[in-house]
């Protein structure tokens, strides 16, 4: 998809076994692993980048309208993510997607940074939380929580051992059952960042539930 040109037109079931009577059957676990978040590193449409921002208790529409962004048209999964080119060297304006998913808004970028950009996502979180992940090409990964304005978290995995934020520590136990902690060992931070922000939100970011929706395509000047 060139955004550029949008401008202008824009259970396993019935396992039997043989189990003495009344001995439970194991029932495979249907929540995503930290394995199965690791996804994006494997999307064509996202190796140079992505950021996804999850947003409470607003619509797509009220994302919008806080951005200062302008609507250009309604896109699949494949449409937005597919040219790579969310957020071009010298351009003056991000261009994303915004879905629902229950309770939340989804904003994808792909090579994008508007989720990480606190003064922008900041108004996002006036009455609620706003979490964000960005991955860059080389792997590192960049996380962010804000709640009512507030940046609560900033976590940069280049530099494990540096928190910013007004309240970090409240976040250490959930991001080391994630994964996410472990200094140098984390080479692939994206699975268990996003295995964070599911247990923080109950979203989870897996391709299938990401590609079955459809995306407002969105500008929003950088400025």
């Amino acid at each position: 998809m060139r955004r550029r040109s949008a401008l202008t037109l824009f259970a396993l079931a019935g396992l039997a076994g043989c189990s003495e009577p009344g001995a439970a059957v194991p029932v495979p676990s249907s929540e995503p692993s930290t394995a199965d978040y690791q996804w994006p590193r494997w999307e064509s449409g996202l190796g140079a980048g992505f950021c996804f921002t999850l947003v409470e208790d607003l619509t797509p529409a009220e994302v919008v309208e806080r951005l200062g962004g302008e609507e250009l048209e309604r896109v699949e999964w494949l449409r937005l993510v597919a040219a790579g080119d969310g957020e071009q060297a010298g351009a003056d304006r991000y261009f994303l997607g915004v879905a629902r998913i229950d309770d939340w808004s989804v904003i994808v970028e792909d090579n994008g940074s508007l989720g990480v950009t606190q003064r922008l996502v900041s108004p996002l979180s006036r009455d609620g939380r706003v979490l964000a992940y960005r991955g860059d090409a080389e792997g590192a990964g960049r996380l962010l929580v804000l709640r009512n304005g507030d940046l609560e978290l900033d976590f940069d995995s280049r530099q494990p051992d540096r928190w910013g934020g007004l309240r970090p520590g409240d976040y250490m136990p959930a991001m080391r059952a994630a994964g996410l902690l472990g200094g140098s060992t984390v080479t692939h931070p994206t699975g268990p960042a996003l295995a964070f922000l599911a247990g923080q939100t109950g979203v989870s970011l897996t391709r299938e539930l990401l590609a079955e929706r459809t995306y407002l395509l969105v500008t929003v000047p950088k400025v």
